[in-house]
C-alpha cells in the first residue's frame, strides 16, 4: 500500500500533478486525514484476512486498437446486420430488431459479459451491480422504457388512467437513502437536511432553488414540450433552455446568488453521481435536467445486480445472436473481388476472436456502431470525414468496489452517502431481500475521478494496486463506519477507464454531439449521443437505429419511441 500512502502524503505528486488532478487530488489527500479518522495502516487490509483482486474491464486488450498489428482475417460471413458493443445500447438494438421479427443479426461484443457499465457480479452471498443499479419509474416520455419494463413483468395493472402500476417487490424498499453528516446520519440525501434553521441565508437560497426547480419542471412549449425530458429527445428547443447549455451549473449559482456552501455540495454532490462532473464541469442544461426530468417523488425500479436485471432479460431474447470476446478493429467499405467499391454498398467488419487471436470478417449492408464515440477514429476507416466538427467527446473514469460484508453496518440503507466525500457512497445488493434475520451483504462502493483533465485520472486510476484502492476505501468509509474493516472478507475493484460522457458546457448542444449520426452504412448508437450516460439515453438511442434500419430493410414494425424534437 505504500504508493497510496505516498500519495496520501503528498510525496508522491508534484504539485503540478496535484493541480492537474483538482478535486480528486484534494478527496484523496483528505481521505484518512479528518479529525478521528486515521490513516490508512502499514500492512495487508485485514492483517490479510480480507481477499479480492482488480477484476476488470478489459483495457489492455481495448488499447490495442491504439497499437494496430491485426492479422488479416481469413474467414468471411455475410450477415445483414452486425451491431459493434453490447452495451445498453446495442442490446437496445437488438432487442427491437428481435421483437419486430428480424434475427439476421451479429451482435459482437469485447467483454466476457455484455451489458457495458450495467454488467453485474455474483457470489455466494449475492448478486451485485459492477455500474448502473437502478432504473427510475420512466415517464411518458419514456415509451420504449416503458415497453421493455412491462415485458420484464414489472408492471402489476394499469391504473384508471391508463399509467403502468409497477410491482411493489422492485420498487426499492424503505429505507431508501441516508447521508452521514457532522458524525450522524441523517433519513434523506438532500440540501434540505443539510441546513440549519437558523441558516436564514442557506435557507432562502434552498427556496429559491426549489422554485427554479418548479418552473423549469413545469415548463411546457408552444409544441407542448417539456423543458427536460427523458429522452432528451422529447425536450423542447427553445433557446432559452438551449441557452443553458453555455454556463457550468457554477456559473448558474453563481448568476443566482446561491452561495450557500451546503447547497452547493448537494448539487454537486447529484452532478458526480449522474455524470461524473462537479459543479464546475457540469453544463447547467444537464444539472436542470438531473432535477426536472423525472417527476417529483419518483420511485425507482432497483435488483441486486442493479441493471443487470435487464442485460439479462436482454440476453434471453439474444444469446444466439450475442458473440462475446471479439475486438472490431476496423469497419470500411465492402469491396469486390477487385479492391473496388462493391456495387451493393455495404460494410466490411473485421474483429479479432481474443479467445483464439484469429480475425473474422463480416460483410454487412448495415452497422449499428453503439461503441463510445472516441473509439470511431481507430475502428472506423476515413472517419470523421472531412469537414466535420471536431470531436469533444471526454469522460469520465470510475472506480468501483464491491466489498462483501458479514453483516451490513447498522442502520444500513438502501444508498449511503458521506458528506464532503470524494465517493458518492455505497448501496446494498441485498437490500431488496425480504429476509427478516441479518446476515452477509455486498456494499458497492462507487468512487468517480472528477479533475478537469480525465487523462490524467485515467492515467492515476490504471497505476494503483487492489491494496491501494482498498487502502482508499477504507480510509473514506471508517469516519461513518469505525468497525468497517472487520466486516469484509472480500474486496473486487472495477476500473471503468471512460464509464461516463462527460457533459460539459457547451457539448449537449454543440455541434460535435449534434452532427450526423450516420457515416454511410454505419448508424452510430450509444448514450454519448444525448451526452447523458443514462439507461434511458442508450436505450433510446439503440432503439431509434433499430427502427431506421428496420425501415430501410423494408421489415415491418411498430415503433418504441416518442415523437422527437431533437436527436
Amino acid at each position: 500500500m505504500e504508493p497510496l500512502r505516498a500519495l496520501i502524503r503528498g510525496r508522491l505528486l508534484s504539485r503540478r500533478d496535484l493541480l492537474r488532478l483538482g478535486p480528486f487530488a484534494a478527496g484523496a489527500l483528505g481521505l484518512g486525514c479528518r479529525p478521528g479518522a486515521p490513516a490508512p495502516a502499514a500492512r495487508a487490509p485485514g492483517g490479510g484476512r480480507i481477499s479480492g483482486s482488480i477484476v476488470g474491464a478489459s483495457h489492455r486488450i481495448g488499447h490495442r486498437l491504439r497499437d494496430g498489428g491485426f492479422p488479416e482475417p481469413q474467414q468471411t460471413r455475410e450477415v445483414p446486420v452486425v451491431i459493434v458493443g453490447g452495451g445498453m445500447a446495442g442490446l437496445s438494438a437488438g432487442w427491437k430488431l428481435a421483437g419486430s421479427g428480424m434475427h439476421d443479426f451479429v451482435l459482437l461484443e469485447l467483454e466476457a459479459q455484455p451489458g457495458g457499465n450495467a454488467r453485474w457480479g455474483e457470489n455466494a452471498v449475492s448478486a451485485y451491480p459492477w455500474g448502473a443499479h437502478y432504473v427510475p419509474v420512466p415517464g411518458a416520455e419514456a415509451t420504449a422504457v416503458r415497453e421493455l419494463l412491462d415485458e420484464m413483468g414489472m408492471v402489476r395493472e394499469h391504473g384508471p388512467d391508463g399509467e403502468p402500476i409497477y410491482d411493489a417487490r422492485h420498487l426499492c424498499h424503505a429505507p431508501q437513502e441516508r447521508l452521514f453528516f457532522h458524525g450522524q446520519w441523517r433519513d434523506e440525501i438532500s440540501a434540505r437536511a443539510l441546513l440549519d434553521a437558523g441558516d436564514t441565508g442557506a435557507v432562502a437560497a434552498l427556496a429559491a432553488f426549489d422554485g427554479q426547480v418548479r418552473r423549469y419542471s413545469d415548463y411546457r412549449d408552444a409544441r407542448g414540450r417539456r423543458a427536460f425530458a427523458l429522452p432528451r429527445a422529447a425536450s423542447t428547443t427553445d433557446a432559452e433552455i438551449v441557452a443553458l447549455d453555455r454556463l457550468s451549473m457554477r456559473d448558474y449559482f453563481d448568476r443566482a446568488g446561491w452561495s450557500s456552501e451546503r447547497l452547493r455540495w448537494y448539487v454537486d454532490y447529484c452532478c458526480r453521481d449522474d455524470y461524473g462532473c462537479t459543479l464546475d464541469t457540469t453544463s447547467a442544461w444537464a444539472g436542470w435536467h438531473y432535477f426536472c426530468s423525472r417527476p417529483a417523488g419518483a420511485e425507482y425500479l432497483t435488483w441486486p445486480e442493479g441493471n443487470g436485471r435487464i442485460v439479462r432479460h436482454y440476453m434471453a431474447r439474444l444469446a444466439e445472436q450475442v458473440r462475446t470476446g471479439m475486438l472490431v478493429y476496423r469497419l470500411r467499405p465492402a469491396l469486390d473481388a477487385a479492391g473496388a467499391p462493391a456495387p451493393d454498398g455495404g460494410v466490411e467488419v473485421d474483429a479479432l476472436d481474443t479467445t483464439s487471436d484469429t480475425a473474422v470478417r463480416f460483410r454487412a449492408r448495415h452497422v449499428v456502431y453503439a461503441l463510445p464515440r472516441f473509439t470511431a477514429r481507430r475502428v472506423i476507416e476515413n472517419y470523421p470525414p472531412a469537414g466535420a466538427p471536431s470531436e469533444e467527446f471526454t469522460y469520465c473514469p470510475w472506480m468501483v468496489a464491491n466489498l462483501t460484508v458479514d453483516r451490513l453496518p447498522d442502520g444500513a440503507a438502501w444508498d449511503n452517502v458521506l458528506y464532503d466525500s470524494p465517493s458518492v457512497g455505497y448501496v446494498v445488493a441485498t437490500h431488496q431481500d425480504l429476509r427478516t434475520t441479518p446476515g452477509a451483504s455486498v456494499l458497492t462502493y462507487y468512487l468517480p475521478l472528477t479533475p478537469p483533465n480525465p487523462e490524467v485520472a485515467r492515467a492515476w486510476m490504471l497505476e494503483r494496486s487492489w491494496d491501494d484502492w482498498v487502502a482508499l476505501i477504507f480510509a473514506d468509509l471508517i469516519q461513518a463506519h469505525p468497525e468497517i474493516e472487520s466486516l469484509v472478507s472480500n474486496v473486487d475493484v472495477m476500473l471503468w477507464g471512460h464509464a461516463m460522457i462527460r457533459p460539459v458546457p457547451g457539448f449537449l448542444w454543440g455541434a460535435a454531439r449534434r452532427a450526423e449520426r450516420r457515416h454511410g452504412a454505419i448508424r452510430f448508437a450509444h448514450s454519448d449521443m444525448s451526452g447523458l450516460s443514462l439507461f434511458e439515453e442508450a436505450q433510446y438511442h439503440g432503439v431509434r437505429a433499430a427502427e431506421e434500419l428496420l425501415r430501410a430493410l423494408g421489415h415491418p414494425h411498430a415503433s418504441s419511441l416518442p415523437p422527437a424534437a431533437d436527436t
